[in-house]
C-alpha cells in the first residue's frame, strides 16, 4: 500500500501490462521461460520511497504542487538496465551510472532499457514507390525490431543473415543507411530498407559516422540490445527463447512458426 502521490499507480499498471504481454506469449508458445518478475519488481519496490518522498516535501511545503513538478514522476526515465534478458556491449560495466528504476530522461545519453526514441523523415526504399515513415511507425508490440545502423547493405547483411533463423512473429529487421549512402540496392534479406534522409536517427541512437551498431527494440517499446554483430545477436535472443535437448542430447533453439514449432540447431 502506498501514497496515490504523483498518480503511479495506474502509470506503472500499464507499463507493467506492456512488459508483461510480449513475455506471456512467448511463455505460452513453450517459447521461453518465466522472465517477467526480475524487471518490475526492483521498480515497484522503489516507487513506495520515490513517491513518500514527494509527499513528505508537500506536506513540508503545504504546496501540493510539488509532485507535479518533479521529473521523475513523468516516468520516462524509468528502466531495468539491471535486467539479465538485456544485452549491452557498448557500455562497459564500470562507466554505467548507478542503476536505479526510477530514473530522469536523458537524451544525450542511451543504454539498454532505455525508451527506443523515434525518428522522423525516414525514406523506406526498395519498393516500387518510395514512401516516407518514422520508426515509431516501425515498431509493434508482438515482434522484436532489429535495426541495423550501417554505412552500407553489404556491411549490414551478416547481422540480417542472423535474423532468418527467426520466424518473422519474432523479429524483423531494419537497415538503416545515412543519407550519403548510394540508393540503388543489392540482393538483401532485410524487412525493410531506410535511409535516414536528415540525420535524425543517426544522432538520437548516437551512431557515429561510417560506424555499425544494432538496436534490438523489443515488442515492449524498450531497447532491449545494443551489439555489433551477428553473434551478439544470437547472444542477446538466447537470453530470452529456450534451448531444448532432444532424445539425442542435442541442443536446439525454439522458433516459433505460424501453425508448428520450429527447431534450429
Amino acid at each position: 500500500i502506498h501514497s496515490p502521490t504523483g498518480g503511479q499507480g495506474l502509470n506503472l499498471g500499464a507499463q507493467d501490462a506492456f512488459n508483461l504481454g510480449w513475455k506471456l506469449a512467448l511463455v505460452e508458445r513453450q517459447l521461453a521461460d518465466e522472465m517477467y518478475s526480475a524487471e518490475p519488481l526492483p521498480v515497484i519496490s522503489e516507487m513506495p520511497e520515490v513517491i513518500t518522498s514527494v509527499l513528505n516535501r508537500a506536506i513540508a511545503t503545504g504546496d501540493v504542487s510539488t509532485g507535479r513538478r518533479s521529473p521523475i514522476l513523468f516516468m520516462l526515465g524509468i528502466n531495468h538496465r539491471f535486467s539479465n534478458i538485456v544485452l549491452d556491449e557498448f557500455v562497459a560495466l564500470v562507466k554505467r551510472k548507478p542503476i536505479s528504476g526510477h530514473g530522469v530522461l536523458d537524451e544525450g545519453h542511451l543504454e539498454t532499457w532505455d525508451r527506443a526514441p523515434d525518428a522522423p523523415n525516414m525514406l523506406h526504399v526498395g519498393h516500387a514507390e518510395s514512401d516516407v515513415t518514422t520508426l515509431f511507425g516501425l515498431y509493434r508490440p508482438w515482434y522484436h525490431t532489429v535495426l541495423v545502423f550501417a554505412l552500407s547493405l553489404a556491411d549490414a547483411t551478416p547481422i540480417v543473415g542472423a535474423l532468418e533463423a527467426y520466424d518473422k512473429r519474432v523479429a524483423r529487421s531494419a537497415v538503416v543507411l545515412p543519407s550519403s549512402a548510394p540508393v540503388t540496392l543489392v540482393a538483401c534479406s532485410a524487412d525493410l530498407v531506410l535511409v535516414d534522409q536528415v540525420g535524425y536517427a543517426y544522432s538520437t541512437y548516437l551512431v557515429e559516422a561510417g560506424q555499425t551498431k544494432v538496436f534490438v527494440i523489443r515488442p515492449d517499446g524498450v531497447i532491449g540490445a545494443i551489439i555489433y554483430d551477428a553473434e551478439d545477436v544470437k547472444k542477446y535472443f538466447s537470453r530470452s527463447f529456450l534451448d531444448v535437448i532432444d532424445e539425442r542430447g542435442r541442443s536446439w533453439r525454439v522458433v516459433f512458426v505460424p501453425g508448428t514449432m520450429c527447431l534450429y540447431s
